[in-house]
């Protein structure tokens, strides 16, 4: 069944009053918050209003994201990138020194037309603004100084006008990110076209101005998260105030909002981040999917604040996992992770993560200089599932190794499950790999479909 402009209900935040149970897991939540971080629970439109089981999907609109890397191996959009940024900033611990390797994680790129014109965007599940560069942008570099195109490295693609015109009052874009990365430009509405649906009339911003550190095949960027976030503000670019920001229905509010799809989309990574696939309004057709033992569980969001140095608020979908089982242990402490396709490795509180990297053979050891555990090339695995409402997703032991990830001096390659330091903590490509992973958006639940053989 599709559904009108009450998905906006998405958008808004139950508060601590709303029940019992609610309020004292937010107060919980909360009080034991990591430096800069808020945890909020969203409330869904109905729950008539998104699909209740996988075999009562409509036909999904399928997208295949192809795996990009950019020249300094870093996925600096990645949610162990911000989390390092954020947490120097305000004064947590964790995620350091991870950039001399590619453990940061792969980004993913679709293939959308932008009025007619073939774009390559970034997915983002952290972010609500799309923008592509436009033709005649100005790259400039870390101190605001005019350097050529070529040196923030888009891809091949430059939009050059709105189709429909600007917005009525002029409003711009602006986003600064904390490692220094700035787009802006003016917006205005295109119609945007991914898996085959389109938005008509969607607001969007050409990026006439940035700082980009990008991958040569990308061109912008695709946000799926809240109205909320969206970086859109009155004028044509100099007022970047709070006082002069202005909501607007992002791209997948809009599909929502049109009636085009269901409230609901899917992700899946293959195995070695080899490729992926994105299923708007149903469930991605994924291979070794065991739906006997399929979860649902209750969608908690991560709110990053008090960063002073990026104008840019993040915000992520995040589970509550039961535990961890490991070497015939279980460790039953509930502590939110964010679920993000960007980064590779599962980030963990130390003392977990140091047991699990223990159980290796031969164990695991911490090197500080890529913030990361290494073992030998050959060594076996531990036997490793996250619990999720009672039911383990086991880890294969393919991807609790990464042998393309060797320390040149010593020869040890890198394990899948790393430190988070205070939190918060990430379940990457590591658990993704092994579990189709489903943002219900209509009831605000994560829905899970474990897939650890294929």
């Amino acid at each position: 069944m599709m559904v009108s402009a009450l998905w906006w209900a998405f958008a808004c935040y139950i508060s601590p009053s709303d029940a019992r149970v609610t309020g004292h897991l937010y107060r919980e939540l909360n009080n034991n918050a990591p430096p800069g971080v808020t945890y909020t629970i969203p409330r869904g439109s109905s729950s008539l209003m998104s699909i209740k089981t996988t075999t009562g999907s409509s036909n999904p609109y399928i997208q295949k994201l192809e795996p990009v890397h950019s020249g300094v191996r870093t996925n600096k959009r990645s949610v162990a990138a911000i989390l390092g940024t954020h947490q120097r900033t305000v004064g947590g611990v964790g995620y350091t020194n991870v950039s001399t390797t590619n453990a940061y994680g792969t980004q993913y790129a679709t293939e959308s037309l932008w009025d007619g014109t073939k774009v390559k965007l970034l997915l983002d599940t952290g972010s609500s603004d799309t923008w592509a560069v436009a033709k005649s942008f100005q790259c400039i570099d870390y101190a605001g100084g005019h350097i050529p195109q070529d040196a923030c490295s888009f891809g091949p693609s430059f939009v050059e006008n709105f189709q429909y015109g600007r917005t009525e009052p002029a409003s711009h874009m602006f986003i600064k990110y904390g490692d220094g990365e700035m787009v802006s430009g003016p917006m205005g509405f295109s119609d945007i076209s991914v898996g085959n649906l389109t938005v008509s009339k969607q607001q969007v911003c050409l990026a006439d101005s940035t700082y980009w550190l990008g991958n040569n095949v990308t061109s912008g960027l695709l946000g799926m998260a809240f109205p909320a976030l969206t970086n859109a503000y009155l004028g044509d670019g100099s007022d970047h105030e709070l006082g002069s920001a202005v909501q607007y229905s992002p791209f997948f509010t809009s599909l929502v909002e049109q009636g085009k799809i269901d409230p609901i989309f899917s992700l899946t990574i293959d195995r070695n981040s080899s490729t992926g696939m994105l299923a708007l309004g149903g469930i991605a057709p994924a291979t070794g999917l065991d739906y006997t033992r399929e979860v649902t569980m209750d969608m908690i969001i991560t709110n990053l604040i008090g960063t002073p140095a990026a104008s840019y608020s993040y915000s992520f979908y995040t589970v509550i996992p039961d535990g961890w089982y490991y070497d015939h242990s279980t460790s039953t402490k509930k502590i939110p992770y964010i679920v993000d396709s960007g980064t590779t490795l599962c980030y963990l509180p130390p003392n977990l993560a140091d047991a699990i990297n223990a159980a290796y053979s031969p164990p695991g050891v911490y090197m500080w200089m890529y913030g990361a555990y290494f073992t030998d090339c050959n060594a076996i695995s531990p036997l490793v599932a996250v619990i999720l409402n009672g039911v383990k997703y086991y880890i294969n032991p393919q991807d609790m190794l990464y042998r393309n990830m060797v320390d040149p001096i010593s020869g040890l390659c890198m394990t899948g499950i790393a430190s988070g330091g205070a939190g918060p903590y990430i379940l990457g490509d590591v658990f993704m790999q092994n579990a189709l992973s489903i943002f219900d958006i209509g009831q605000a639940k994560m829905r899970f479909i474990p897939r650890d053989k294929y």
